[in-house]
């Protein structure tokens, strides 16, 4: 909790206020919110692209390095096939499940602040009001302006709580609400198109040394179009975006190859054929 003393004027302290809560039954039970807008939930929606994005450019590499290794070391289509649906299925289940116990932690911090809020909300009514206070007046409002503001606010405990929470802890408390599938779902689905991308590459008629290059363009071709598709939801060059995704792309697979290759022989191993 900030000092409100040493962010306001001691000659003008804010007077006491008697009823800094309206008295309404159950208030403590209210949960923080502001108004919603279209705009609001049509960035919202614009927002999955992180799981998509994550998503997809890991199905593609995690599956790109185990089957083009596989491919190279084994010489059989069987198992790329059983490797790389294995890695997909594996992949697909730990990205839903990851994604959705992460964000079902950060609910439960989110919700305890909440809750540590209220607490203190009902232990010292008073010291939160000049608090919040002076976080107006940390924006440019005068002393009086954010004392109206902060009154007027107090009859609306629900949206009073929401400045509280947003204001000293810097969060959305949104998020402790945020409980569907959909993130999870997402991020799933994406690793599991991803995966699919250079597996496909296997399954044309050609040799498995032409399968391995074309699965590596595929996996080009599928990260551009991931960053294309981020470009065009963030208002930014497609194309540029699409290279961008591709650049990282293939300097993680890169990296993966060198260390494979290089590392194991430093512990008496041989090399393991990452990405061929």
């Amino acid at each position: 909790m900030i000092s409100y003393a040493s962010m306001t004027d001691p000659q003008n302290p804010t007077p006491p206020v008697q009823e800094v809560i309206v008295d309404v039954p159950g208030w403590q039970q209210v949960r923080p919110r502001i108004p919603d807008t279209q705009q609001r939930r049509t960035l919202e929606k614009r927002r999955s692209v992180r799981e998509i994005v994550f998503g997809a450019q890991d199905g593609i590499l995690t599956t790109l390095g185990i089957i083009t290794g596989v491919g190279v070391a084994e010489g059989e289509r069987a198992a790329v096939f059983i490797s790389g649906f294995l890695a997909l299925l594996a992949g697909a289940l730990s990205m839903g499940v990851g994604e959705y116990l992460g964000r079902k932690a950060e609910r439960e911090v989110v919700q305890a602040t909440i809750d540590m809020e209220k607490r203190e909300m009902a232990a010292d009514p008073q010291g939160e009001f000049t608090e919040q206070v002076a976080y107006y007046k940390l924006k440019g409002f005068s002393a009086q302006e954010a004392e109206m503001i902060v009154k007027r606010l107090t009859q609306m405990p629900e949206i009073y709580l929401y400045e509280m929470v947003r204001d000293e802890f810097g969060i959305d408390p949104r998020e402790a609400e945020d409980s569907g599938l959909r993130a999870p779902v997402a991020m799933g689905l994406s690793f599991g198109v991803g995966s699919l991308v250079p597996i496909v590459a296997f399954m044309l008629p050609i040799s498995m040394f032409g399968a391995t290059l074309t699965s590596l363009l595929f996996a080009v071709v599928g990260l551009f179009c991931v960053g294309y598709y981020a470009g065009t939801l963030s208002e930014r060059n497609p194309i540029g975006k699409g290279f961008e995704v591709v650049l990282y792309g293939c300097a993680v697979f890169v990296i993966s190859y060198l260390v494979g290759h290089y590392v194991p022989p430093l512990f008496g191993h041989a090399p393991v054929s990452v990405g061929g």
